[in-house]
């Protein structure tokens, strides 16, 4: 063995395409991991290169690698390594990747107290690698912390697995009702607001927002939503080849038209996760529905609030770019005018299979007419872009949570005080 090893003094730029993954590599890496390591690339950049051999063989970086293809990019920093034999490339694979980790351990305190200044800084904690019952338990051992109560305005209590709540439950607090209730149903909404009418709805409707818990992959969840049709008596005189049955089946489903294309061109797209489900996994209630049923729904929640409002009194319909086609019609039927739509721009984007990942979500902003309607007079020009943080992902109850700034801002913008 060389008296000094050899030091690699520069990287190279190769194109994605130019690199193999090694044939024997031992090391897997789960779908999330391979999220996680992309999300850690796009905050603080691709600052670990991958080693590689003349070849092109990758040695060391797959999961790197697999991070990049996830997002788009062309090319990536390696370090080529062409000094070493087939043996020790071998070795280093293991290496690179047991000797990272064997005998490793964390300095407690030190490790709490880096936790709590990120916390603080209201940053990502998701971007470290650590899973969510991880930090709750180190941030849960730090000294002086509360273990009851809500210190931060974002904060909720981790529900029951079991809720004991039922519909039909109504609390009175002070000079406010919290009814558990349907919002399409107008029995509901009467008797929470008890014939009076409101100055201002602000509401984040889950419905037919289409996602699946921990992968966010559509296609598999409309997969997983909907009983098995692959039996149906009335497809069995379709082809046995599968194909067009494929197709029919993700129609039969509820899945959006390139959803089924996707769903035909790739089976991995129908993957869900097979990663242990937490509360805020639970399936949403009308998530994945039939446009006309979908339809129907939004009329009569429409029609709830429009009800319910005061002619000239507001409404923030927070959703999905994907609902732009179906609410201006639905709210102008119901005699809710539809002024313009607010985009949240998010800190951090949401990791998905599609093409873009999402990192806006929008509001649709209005009110019902008959009246004209109140803005704050001290506020004047306020931009319909909202640059406001995610609730940090560990904290979340629900799939779809928002931070309470939102609501803060449509309340503060729309309403009187007092």
């Amino acid at each position: 063995m060389a008296d000094n090893p050899r030091i690699a003094t520069n990287f190279e730029l190769w194109q994605v395409d130019q690199l193999i993954p090694y044939a024997r590599n031992p090391r897997t890496h789960t779908d999330e991991q391979v999220a996680q390591l992309a999300a850690s690339i796009m905050e603080f950049g691709f600052a670990n290169p991958l080693l590689v051999g003349s070849d092109g063989v990758v040695i060391a970086g797959h999961a790197r690698l697999q991070a990049a293809r996830k997002l788009g990019l062309s090319e990536v920093p390696v370090i080529v390594l062409d000094h070493l034999s087939e043996a020790q490339r071998r070795a280093l694979v293991i290496a690179d990747n047991q000797l990272a980790i064997a005998g490793t351990g964390w300095d407690e305190e030190l490790l709490r107290g880096l936790l709590v200044d990120l916390r603080q800084d209201e940053f990502n904690l998701d971007l470290l690698g650590f899973s969510d019952e991880e930090i709750a338990g180190w941030l849960a051992q730090e000294p002086g912390a509360p273990q009851e109560g809500l210190t931060e305005e974002d904060a909720v209590p981790e529900p029951l697995e079991e809720p004991v709540t039922r519909r039909g439950d109504l609390w009175i607090l002070g000079n406010h009702r919290l009814l558990c209730g349907d919002s399409a149903s107008s029995e509901d909404v009467q008797r929470l607001v008890e014939g009076a009418l409101v100055d201002l709805v602000n509401t984040d409707p889950p419905y037919n927002v289409r996602v699946e818990p921990r992968s966010n992959n559509a296609i598999a969840a409309g997969l997983s939503s909907f009983a098995n049709l692959s039996n149906d008596p009335k497809l069995a005189h379709r082809d046995r080849g599968g194909e067009s049955i494929k197709r029919e089946i993700a129609h039969r489903k509820g899945l959006q038209h390139h959803q089924g294309f996707d769903l035909h061109r790739g089976a991995s797209k129908a993957k869900a996760t097979t990663k242990k489900m937490r509360p805020k996994d639970r399936a949403l209630a009308n998530d994945f529905m039939k446009d006309a049923d979908y339809d129907v729904l939004l009329r009569q929640w429409f029609g709830n609030i429009a009800a319910a409002l005061k002619p000239g009194g507001a409404f923030y319909l927070w959703g999905g770019y994907a609902n732009c086609a179906n609410y201006p019609p639905a709210l102008a039927e119901c005699g809710l005018y539809f002024s313009q739509a607010i985009i949240w721009v998010k800190n951090m984007p949401v990791l998905t299979r599609k093409d873009f990942m999402g990192a806006h979500e929008w509001c649709f902003y209005g009110w019902r007419e008959g009246a004209a309607h109140w803005f704050n007079p001290d506020y004047n020009n306020v931009r319909d872009v909202w640059e406001v943080a995610k609730v940090p992902p560990q904290s979340m109850i629900h799939l779809t949570e928002k931070p309470v700034e939102l609501a803060a801002r449509a309340l503060t913008y729309s309403s009187k005080a007092g």
